[in-house]
């Protein structure tokens, strides 16, 4: 995306400050190293080291049960005049990182391989953040003529999230509060995405922002923390007996979240620990491709070799990234907005999935 840099006024720019600090997220610690943890999870278990198969969905439903209370947590007081400046601020912190994770996978396959009509389609929903909607089928189905075998195919998640940020604000900000800031309309919202698995983890961290709002910090109570601690004994015991999966990963997943929700300062280690996360979570094919490459050609046997190398490759490339692009683009975020530049980000970001759904459905019915 290109974008117009315009040196906001000096009142526009106490307006922002002001805003940002009445509505700036509280801050829990934990979560920092929650997030590497979930992400190496989820390379390990694309590499077969975790017994359990659900593993790396595991993790991503913890990620969204985040993402639900985090995000749901700033949308459930955020003025709507403020929703421009939200979008802008979600737009710098996943489009870059992910557009740059696309296109050096898209670019890698397209001189490794045969460009297919699949292929091409892939790279639509890819670029057009629907790969979830209609890209799954196609890893499922035509899996060899998808960019690198289905490599991408952990992009739904990311796509799945930004529908997310697309779709919670026009409930939670946009709708009157005493419809979309109640509880009972996200009890009725989580329980139809829970019934039908839905995104229910995503719904149930937004459900828990609400009651949040609405209640304090309930989660911190004996008789929460409580319940929670049981709910995520319960589910281990599900998961298992191999029980109830789909039903039982979200409520586990949220419980998860409200235990290590607890207030707290930010430590150097942490924060950079949150924030190759996300670029590892995007980019942890490249250190695997890498490393298998080298292992072929040298002829090396040793597994736990072979899987260290990747983590310490993968885990440099993310550190790298983070500094050097996801860093950059947070640090020159006031210098970077603008109204106008928000409000084109808003417009970008649903006509590109409006778009993408077009033409999604589209070619479906051509098939």
């Amino acid at each position: 995306m290109s974008m117009l840099v315009q040196a906001p006024t000096e009142e526009l720019t106490r307006l922002c400050n002001s805003q940002n600090r009445s509505h700036r997220p509280l801050y829990y610690p934990w979560f920092d190293w929650l997030r590497l943890l979930l992400a190496c999870v989820v390379l390990f278990g694309h590499e077969g080291l975790i017994g359990w198969r659900n593993s790396g969905n595991f993790s991503v439903q913890v990620f969204f049960a985040l993402s639900g209370w985090l995000i749901g947590g700033q949308l459930v007081t955020l003025p709507a005049q403020q929703l421009p400046r939200f979008y802008f601020n979600r737009a710098l912190r996943i489009w870059g990182p992910y557009f740059l994770a696309v296109s050096v996978l898209l670019a890698t396959s397209a001189v490794r391989e045969h460009i297919t009509k699949t292929w091409v389609e892939t790279a639509f929903y890819d670029f057009t953040s629907v790969f979830n909607f209609f890209g799954l089928s196609q890893n499922a189905q035509f899996q060899k003529a998808t960019p690198l075998h289905g490599t991408g195919g952990h992009f739904w998640s990311v796509n799945a999230e930004e529908q997310f940020y697309l779709l919670a604000p026009l409930i939670l900000v946009l709708l009157p509060s005493r419809y979309g800031r109640r509880i009972i309309t996200w009890v009725c919202i989580a329980f139809v995405a829970w019934v039908s698995r839905c995104y229910a983890s995503i719904v149930f961290g937004v459900l828990a922002a609400v009651l949040a709002n609405r209640y304090g910090e309930f989660h911190t109570r004996r008789i929460s923390r409580i319940g929670c601690g049981l709910m995520v004994t319960i589910s281990a015991v599900c998961f298992a007996k191999h029980a109830g999966y789909d039903f039982v990963a979200p409520a586990c997943a949220i419980s998860l979240v409200l235990l290590l929700a607890i207030r707290g300062k930010r430590h150097p280690g942490g924060e950079l620990a949150a924030g190759i996360s996300y670029p590892l979570y995007l980019n942890a094919w490249i250190g695997v491709f890498a490393v298998n490459a080298l292992f072929k050609h040298f002829r090396f046997g040793s597994l736990l070799a072979h899987e260290a190398l990747i983590l310490i490759l993968s885990i440099t490339l993310a550190a790298f990234l983070y500094w050097f692009v996801d860093r950059q683009l947070i640090a020159r975020r006031n210098q970077l907005y603008s109204p106008r530049v928000a409000r084109a980000t808003m417009f970008v970001a649903y006509g590109t999935v409006t778009l993408g759904v077009i033409g999604g459905l589209l070619l479906l019915a051509r098939r």
